[in-house]
């Protein structure tokens, strides 16, 4: 069934498929049409992958487990001698490196022996068929081709460590050391014997730290030993030299004077104080008697009271007296002598504590500066002592630190010679090596999968490849997408009977035995060409393709016989250098054609027969003139068509292809619409294009494209397109 749209047709049950879904359809096919292909190099590439694995030699893995502990048990606190932080989190790792390294591998490599190995042994080494054909060769070759054994040394560790494996179990601190061999007991041994020297080099490791210190600390312990000496002699020659008995009570003197003589400075100075103040008060006195009453420091004295207190009675007396006798009485005489008497004695006594109290005075500052020059005395004996207990003191630090060191070497000392003998190692093997039944390597089943997986991987890429490669026309969706023109219908590739009954015309239509599905595109083809002009129909239909066997002049046969059905048709044998119209309608080589009538030597009634095929007539090419291209160029070319469209309702052309000659570029002048054939999955993209740009630059009136030929069995079978249900009870075609 065909669609139109615009002027171009297409197939019905494509046009309502959207793009992801023909995309999915599409890319599919692509796989499904090399299928076979594909699956064949996948069974030929894991038949030949299966006769090579089981061709390898079997590889078995032995496997022993390490605990590496991060705290070693302690018998002795020497943990600092060792100065190895087990806590750290890259101990493990530093462990692991170590495990992994070449000394240890060199250890157990002459330790088994594996130099003899024959597993290790070079290929170009091994001897052939049990001949070692080495010993034929000259002396001196056999020198040159014999490795050192340092260099075969250090190639079998080479090996060996190619073969080991040393892989930590994860969030625990155990460690799984592996080899692999072709021997299962050697790769037993070889990874319980690895275990073991690794042990062996950590237990060797730390006697050697524990006898490095030992050996450090012996002499570190004899030279301490001299400096306490030498520090104990100087302390003892100090105190011989300041004669110092006990070094405690050395301050205690001097700061039990300096503390009386300050105590007794303050007294001293009190008293002076009291004196100075006295002092002053009585210096300015003249002493006489009668000025000493308003001094406080005499008045507080008792002798001076009293005759004070004699004085004013006398005055009293004299006084009294003098009112009552006169100055010659004896008793008035009597008492001015006793007044003189006693300011006498007050003057006397004024001036005899005025003395007293200026001695007091002149003995407190005395005392003063005494004790003053003691304590100064006092304060540079104590300094002086303290200067020799500083020193005593820092002698004395000196060999308390010396002493101290001494004794923590010498303990650490002794700690170490008594556990210098003391295997303890921080890793211990918890799972033994055994020998495995089974090998490791190959993996046969997963080398099988994975060649078949990457060959169908590549198979599928290489038919994408091809696909993108592919520059020919398979489909509709290929017109429309490569060429950018309108399908106009599908001629489906005929078997050997129907093909012979659509290349002949010896039966009626009604009797010709041609494949139903090829009726039907042929129908469909008539109705598309019908329908695109239906106010001037397309009398004049040229047919052609690009190059020759593109099946043009079938399809030209019998679209004019489907055209005959109904209406008057003519087929015209345009193609004057291989004709083909004569052959299918069985007329003889000499037969009259076109070339006598566009040279004069034959009239139209002559040249146009009758096919028995309902209302169909053609006309062959007749001679095959020297200049086919002069002859169609003609004016009587132009004439015979004018007449022939006078008396034909269609008229279809068969002419050469386009890209040989240019034949079909003169015809396309006297078309009104040019039917392009594509062999289908033959012809390439750019010959079509290439020969649509030509038809297109003389102006041809192209209506699109026939795709002729085309594997119906096989679109169905991919899916590329559905022709079921043209015909329910036709059978299949043979390609």
């Amino acid at each position: 069934m065909l669609m139109k749209r615009g002027k171009s047709t297409i197939p019905v049950d494509e046009a309502w498929e959207t793009g992801d879904e023909i995309d999915l359809r599409h890319y599919w096919s692509i796989v499904n049409r090399r299928k076979w292909s594909i699956i064949g190099l996948a069974l030929a590439v894991g038949l030949l992958t299966t006769l090579v694995v089981f061709a390898m030699t079997p590889i078995y893995r032995a496997s022993a487990t390490l605990l590496i502990e991060s705290q070693a048990p302690n018998v002795v606190s020497i943990q600092e001698v060792y100065g190895l932080d087990t806590r750290s989190q890259d101990y493990l790792a530093t462990q692991i490196e170590i495990m992994a390294g070449r000394p240890i591998a060199e250890t157990v490599v002459d330790g088994l022996g594996l130099i003899e190995q024959p597993e290790f042994t070079p290929p170009h080494q091994r001897p052939l068929i049990g001949l070692d054909w080495r010993s034929w060769l000259p002396f001196g070759m056999q020198q040159r081709t014999s490795p050192s054994p340092q260099n075969e040394r250090e190639r079998v560790v080479d090996a060996y460590l190619d073969k080991l494996r040393i892989e930590p179990v994860r969030m625990t601190q155990l460690v799984r050391v592996q080899f692999d061999s072709a021997d299962p007991k050697l790769a037993a041994s070889v990874a319980e014997a690895h275990a073991k020297a690794y042990i062996d080099s950590t237990l060797e490791a730390r006697a050697d730290a524990t006898r490095s210190a030992t050996e450090w600390m012996a002499t570190r312990v004899e030279s301490l030993r001299k400096e306490l000496q030498a520090s104990e002699a100087s302390l003892q020659a100090y105190r011989e030299q300041e004669q110092i008995i006990d070094a405690s009570g050395l301050k205690a003197l001097p700061a039990a004077e300096i503390s009386n003589l300050s105590a007794r400075l303050l007294e001293v100075r009190q008293t002076l104080a009291a004196a100075k103040i006295a002092y002053l008060q009585v210096t300015p006195v003249d002493g006489r008697g009668e000025n000493l009453l308003g001094v406080p420091a005499l008045l507080a004295d008792e002798g001076m009271r009293r005759a004070q207190t004699t004085q004013a009675t006398a005055q009293q007396t004299v006084a009294e007296l003098e009112k009552r006798y006169g100055a010659s009485h004896p008793k008035m005489i009597a008492a001015q002598s006793e007044l003189a008497q006693a300011t006498e004695n007050l003057n006397n006594q004024a001036r005899s504590v005025t003395e007293g109290i200026r001695k007091r005075y002149e003995a407190a500052k005395s005392e003063e500066a005494a004790i003053v020059a003691a304590l100064n005395r006092a304060g540079q004996q104590y300094q002086q002592v303290g200067r020799k207990e500083s020193k005593l003191e820092s002698l004395q630090r000196t060999v308390d630190t010396n002493r101290q060191l001494y004794d923590l070497f010498l303990k650490r000392l002794s700690e170490t010679s008594a556990t210098g003998d003391l295997a303890s190692a921080r890793a211990r093997i918890v799972q033994h090596a055994v020998v495995p039944r089974l090998p490791a390597e190959p993996n046969k089943r997963r080398i099988v999968s994975i060649a078949v997986l990457l060959t169908l991987l590549f198979g599928v890429g290489v038919a994408f490849l091809l696909a993108s490669l592919d520059n020919t026309v398979k489909s509709s969706r290929d017109v429309e997408e490569k060429l950018k023109r309108p399908l106009l219908g599908i001629e489906p590739l005929l078997g050997s009977e129907a093909l012979r009954a659509a290349c002949t015309l010896g039966k009626s239509d009604e009797t010709r035995e041609t494949d139903p599905r090829f009726a039907e595109a042929m129908r469909t083809i008539r109705t598309a060409i019908s329908l695109d002009s239906l106010d001037k129909p397309h009398k004049i239909i040229l047919v052609t393709s690009s190059i020759g066997n593109e099946g043009k002049s079938i399809f030209a046969l019998n679209l004019a016989v489907t055209f005959g059905r109904g209406e008057r048709t003519l087929l015209l044998d345009g193609d004057l250098r291989r004709p083909s119209v004569g052959k299918m309608l069985g007329l003889p080589r000499d037969a009259p054609g076109l070339s006598e009538l566009l040279t004069n030597r034959a009239q139209l009634s002559e040249i146009v027969i009758g096919t028995g095929v309902n209302d169909l007539h053609a006309i062959s090419t007749g001679f095959i003139p020297p200049d086919p291209l002069q002859i169609l160029s003609s004016s009587r070319m132009a004439s015979a068509l004018k007449v022939l469209a006078h008396s034909f309702s269609r008229i279809v052309i068969d002419c050469p292809p386009i890209l040989p000659v240019s034949d079909a570029a003169v015809l396309s002048k006297y078309a009104h619409c040019v039917l392009y054939v594509v062999k289908s999955d033959t012809t390439k993209v750019p010959q079509i294009r290439n020969g649509l740009a030509l038809l297109e630059r003389v102006g041809a009136p192209i209506m699109g494209i026939v795709l002729t030929q085309f594997d119906v069995r096989k679109a169905e079978k991919y899916g590329d397109y559905d022709y079921g249900s043209y015909e329910p009870g036709a059978g299949p075609s043979r390609a």
